[in-house]
């Protein structure tokens, strides 16, 4: 099965070619407000190189959020444009979800069963949503919600916890702030605790391979927060 995976939620614009769980090309770069400017050039870029055809492609994934607000409708956007051109089925791709593989095999190569996926959402709070590893996958614990840091350790299981994501560092330290052991905390490691548009694409495959199906006339992001466009003064 081959899927092009688009990821514009974070501050990585990112697109991949997967086929069987295996990147074929990947194209990414971590840089606020550069989605619009890039993402094209990398789509084209992506498919050059691994000389695959739209035609074959089994599915689009693209990362539904939450995220950045501007992002995410550029890549859904792209991903609608190339399902009405193509009729190539689009599959939406929990932003958390993506996150939470790309950071997995770490975080069970440390031991660590359970994993916060954090997201910015300005005015220190965070998106965030718990799983739990196991050899059989990645478990959601909790829905995807947003807070303010401080009030995470409330809802924090016991024993030693992964934490991924663009805001990892700063909830972190709020939790020890906040009287969380340190020993309690592991830190995913950069390269693994970014949003990859091969993680949306994998993801999107097993969606796809369990018979998921979607209306894409429908398809909106997965904003959380409340979404205003603002009158131009």
């Amino acid at each position: 099965m081959t899927l092009l995976g688009i990821e514009t939620a974070t501050a990585v614009c990112g697109v991949a070619l997967v086929r069987d769980g295996e990147v074929l090309a990947e194209k990414a770069v971590e840089e606020r407000y550069a989605h619009a400017e890039k993402l094209f050039g990398f789509l084209d870029d992506v498919l050059e190189s691994s000389g695959v055809p739209l035609r074959e492609l089994h599915g689009i994934a693209v990362s539904i959020g939450p995220g950045s607000f501007t992002g995410l409708r550029i890549g859904l956007s792209v991903a609608k444009g190339l399902h009405v051109a193509t009729g190539i089925p689009v599959i939406p791709v929990p932003t958390m979800e993506a996150l939470a593989r790309n950071g997995a095999e770490e975080v069970r190569t440390a031991g660590v069963e359970n994993l916060l996926a954090v997201l910015d959402a300005r005015r220190q709070e965070v998106y965030w949503q718990l799983f739990t590893l196991s050899p059989r996958g990645i478990h959601a614990m909790t829905d995807v919600s947003d807070a303010l840091m401080v009030r995470l350790p409330d809802v924090l299981p016991e024993g030693i916890l992964g934490i991924t994501g663009e805001a990892r560092a700063a909830v972190a330290a709020v939790l020890v702030r906040e009287g969380v052991n340190a020993s309690r905390l592991f830190v995913v490691s950069p390269p693994n605790a970014r949003c990859s548009a091969a993680a949306v694409a994998r993801c999107g495959a097993e969606s796809l391979a369990q018979g998921a199906t979607y209306d894409v006339d429908v398809l909106e992001p997965r904003y959380i927060k409340e979404f205003f466009l603002r009158t131009p003064e």
